[in-house]
This record gives structure tokens, sequence and C-alpha cells, in this order.
């Protein structure tokens, strides 16, 4: 079992199902917290939540995925000829943040490079929440003209 999953039932949000896009918020604001940490034990606490937020964000993109793929179909044959993941990019993204917070959480590392590895979670963190927030935006779209 993973080290994060142990942690998520400490977090009495999580068990209320948010959203996509209220998960991405949360992993943006502790993002945002962990910039100012500027030792270990500082950042492991924030880790822990982060990580348990990011394995709920990851196990929601793998769920509405089905929603959010584009086919094409070729005119012959009527069986689809490609198919895209409209987040593919966003699940990879949530995918490198949950590598960084595991190196975060268990590694150790030399104290000059904590703030690059906080810097780039955070601008992942940052990018995958646009892209959820931007996906939300196209859903509706998507429904309408179905």
């Amino acid at each position: 079992m993973n080290t994060e999953n142990n942690f998520a039932q400490f977090y009495s949000e999580l068990s209320l199902n948010p959203d996509l896009p209220t998960l991405a918020e949360r992993c943006k604001l502790l993002t945002e917290i962990l910039l100012d940490c500027k030792s270990l034990p500082q950042t492991q606490p924030v880790c822990r939540c982060l990580g348990a937020y990011l394995e709920e964000a990851k196990t929601g993109l793998a769920e509405s995925m089905r929603d959010f793929q584009v086919v094409e179909f070729d005119d012959e044959a009527e069986l689809p000829k490609k198919k895209e993941w409209l987040l593919e990019d966003t699940e990879t993204k949530c995918d490198y943040c949950r590598a960084l917070n595991h190196v975060l959480l268990i590694s150790h590392f030399d104290h000059d490079m904590l703030p690059h590895l906080t810097g780039l979670l955070h601008d992942i963190a940052h990018s995958m929440a646009a892209d959820l927030v931007a996906s939300r935006g196209s859903e509706t779209v998507i429904h309408i003209i179905s």
C-alpha cells in the first residue's frame, strides 16, 4: 500500500469527494505553502497532505478520462481510427507532481535543491490546475453541442 494512501483518511475534506478542479486548487495551495518551507521537517507534513490530494486527483482523472475521450472514426469501417484523451497531459502532470512530492517526502537531498524542487512542483501543479479549470469549460461546451 502506498504511503500517500495511508494518510488520506486523515483529511476529512477528501471524504466529501471534491471534484477535480477543487482538488487541483488544494494542490496549488499546498505547493504554495511548500515554497515557504526551509527544511525537511517543515516539508514532510505538507508533502503527506499533498500526497493524499494528488492520489485523489489521480483517481479522479482516471475515472473521468472516459468523459474526455476524443475519437476519430474511419468513414468506411465505422471503427475508431484514432483515440486521444483530452486530459492526457494533465494526467502526466499529476504523475510528475506525485513523483516530485515523493522525492520531497522520502529522499535526502542537498538543502540547496529544496527551493528548486518545490518550485518545480509548484509550477507543474499550477499548470495541472489550469488544465482542469479549462477542461471544465470545454466539458460544458461538449455537453451543449451533444
